[in-house]
């Protein structure tokens, strides 16, 4: 027997972590998802995962494009985190006015994020209601600043002081 959904949510919110987006290209611009679910996989080769609700465009950008860049958002980006969550309706995800560059892949990256990563689909496995996109990062950067936090559906940050 499986817990219900809004329980599931509600233990889930109580993981604090920090807030990525992937981008993807569409028709005249780009396109992009907050994703909570995001992790590294492996070193060598440099593998990292996202989950992609199957019903979510991002879904299918991934799968026609094989490509997509995944950015750590920096503490100053909420409003890129709530327009690529769709809080600010349909055309929110298309990412307007954000300026980006292409890299190896021809993924867009976003300028401003505190770390970023162009990535080639390397594998997707079946994850329930969702896919699990494993990406090898061909290209990569970092950058100074203080992360995005999300926690309890809400933002955070974190004080540093060690």
């Amino acid at each position: 027997m499986s817990i219900p959904p809004d329980l599931f949510k509600t233990v889930l919110s109580r993981w604090a972590s920090g807030v990525t987006v992937v981008t993807c290209r569409r028709d005249g611009g780009i396109h992009g998802m907050t994703a909570s679910s995001f992790s590294s996989v492996s070193m060598n080769p440099p593998l990292v995962l996202i989950c992609v609700d199957r019903r979510n465009r991002t879904h299918g950008f991934i799968q026609e494009q094989r490509c997509f860049g995944i950015h750590i958002l920096e503490r100053k980006q909420e409003e890129v985190s709530n327009q690529c969550a769709g809080f600010r309706g349909e055309e929110g995800n298309q990412l307007l006015d954000a300026t980006h560059r292409a890299e190896a892949t021809g993924a867009p990256i976003l300028d401003g994020a505190l770390a970023w990563m162009d990535c080639r689909l390397w594998q997707e496995y079946d994850g329930g209601d969702h896919t699990i996109f494993v990406g090898e990062i061909v290209a990569a950067g970092a950058g100074e600043g203080d992360p995005l936090l999300w926690y309890a559906r809400g933002y955070g940050g974190i004080t540093r002081e060690w």
